[in-house]
């Protein structure tokens, strides 16, 4: 399992304790601390089976102050301003037993757990 996180968020908080305490091994990136590239960016979009429209978050700071609600971007641009911006990007992700969540979801998290 993978997990991509802000460590300072509750929610990604949350969804990391319920994989810690599974017992079972995973992958933790703070993606604040240790920022994507667009190729990593996109490359773990593709193996998830997400669309970058999907893990945009329109609630942020970010996406409200940038006007972005109004304009017709391109994935690529998207991508591009998720990387230049991690707010931009929903979090957690979590990739496991060929499924992927984005956001918080109790239930999602334990369907995944049980599954790998």
């Amino acid at each position: 399992m993978e997990i991509y996180l802000y460590g300072s968020c509750s929610s990604c908080k949350k969804a990391d304790n319920a994989l810690r305490d599974s017992g079972k091994p995973y992958v933790r990136r703070d993606f604040f601390k240790e920022r994507f590239s667009a190729a990593e960016l996109r490359s773990l979009l593709e193996r998830a089976g997400l669309e970058v429209r999907g893990v945009l978050s329109t609630r942020s700071k970010a996406y409200t102050e940038r006007r972005l609600a109004g304009m017709s971007l391109t994935d690529t641009q998207l991508l591009d301003l998720m990387v230049d911006e991690p707010t931009l990007l929903r979090r957690p992700i979590i990739i496991g037993g060929g499924k992927s969540i984005v956001g918080f979801n109790a239930a999602a998290i334990d369907d995944l757990i049980g599954r790998t």
